[in-house]
């Protein structure tokens, strides 16, 4: 499962590099700063829509692996024990607050995509 999930993430890693590398060079060939209504109308196509959600989708899948990752290597009893044998006792604690608080995140990003840009 490890293996399988470095891979995704590295290919989630990839597609984001080019939705960012699109949106970049896009910017450098169309006269946006000229145009409002033309990135205006880039943006509102179902291409794009599509393209999006998929780079959300990769972003979502790409973090939440990173962040995995973090909450393994930092908040663990054994590395939390290292500083303190009292913070060790509170490892789950501080594991819980930690997945609370990326899972408000998510909540709030997945409410702003759906209803702000593809609902409009």
């Amino acid at each position: 499962m490890g293996t399988t999930m470095w891979y995704l993430q590295r290919a989630t890693s990839v597609f984001i590099l080019s939705y960012i590398m699109y949106i970049f060079f896009g910017y450098l060939i169309y006269p946006y700063s000229e145009n409002g209504s033309l990135w205006f109308n880039d943006i509102r196509t179902i291409q794009m829509k599509i393209f999006t959600i998929l780079f959300v989708i990769s972003l979502f899948i790409h973090s939440v692996q990173g962040l995995k990752a973090v909450e393994d290597d930092y908040l663990s009893e054994r590395t939390l024990g290292f500083v303190s044998t009292d913070l060790a006792n509170f490892s789950k604690v501080f594991r819980f607050i930690y997945r609370f608080f990326i899972a408000l995140v998510i909540f709030v990003l997945t409410y702003v995509l759906i209803f702000n840009y593809l609902m409009s």
